[in-house]
């Protein structure tokens, strides 16, 4: 601990004595003034190199972050985003089973998607399953019947 206090006065010190150095460069002619300049830059030198332990990686941290996002992301999502892929081509292929389980990950994350509730009503009328479609009816009901308190019109639901 002793050792950073230390590098940091001391870098604070070269600093102000580099500025002391141009200012005092300043005032002189050109040729005279070129041994002081070398001397300011030679001190802020000293400075920067003093501060980089603490600083060059935190700053090398700030600069990489918005890079390694594009190749690691650290966002995560609430929700997949809203894909009706896999359900539509397994409700194609007559996999029922893997086809109700694609629409229930759908409406498990958007309960208000009404379109994943009719294919899935018209899937089970297509298979003959009454009873997977009354259940999936029921569920839209609930799902999309208008909130006590709403100002919405009731929708007819089928």
């Amino acid at each position: 601990m002793h050792w950073q206090k230390a590098r940091r006065i001391l870098a604070g010190l070269a600093l102000l004595a580099s500025v002391w150095l141009m200012c005092a460069a300043l005032r002189m002619d050109w040729l005279s003034a070129a041994f002081l300049v070398i001397g300011s830059m030679l001190l802020l030198v000293a400075a920067v190199l003093l501060l980089a332990p603490d600083t060059a990686v935190k700053l090398a941290e700030w600069i990489a972050q918005p890079f390694a996002e594009l190749f690691y992301p650290s966002e995560e999502f609430e929700k997949p985003p809203l894909s009706y892929v896999l359900a539509r081509k397994y409700s194609q292929e007559r996999k029922v089973e893997a086809a109700v389980q694609e629409y229930e990950k759908i409406l498990f994350y958007y309960p208000e998607e009404r379109s994943a509730y009719l294919e899935l009503i018209e899937l089970a009328q297509r298979v003959g399953d009454e009873e997977l479609r009354e259940r999936f009816e029921g569920m839209m009901r609930r799902a999309l019947a208008p909130s006590p308190g709403s100002s919405q019109p009731p929708s007819t639901v089928l």
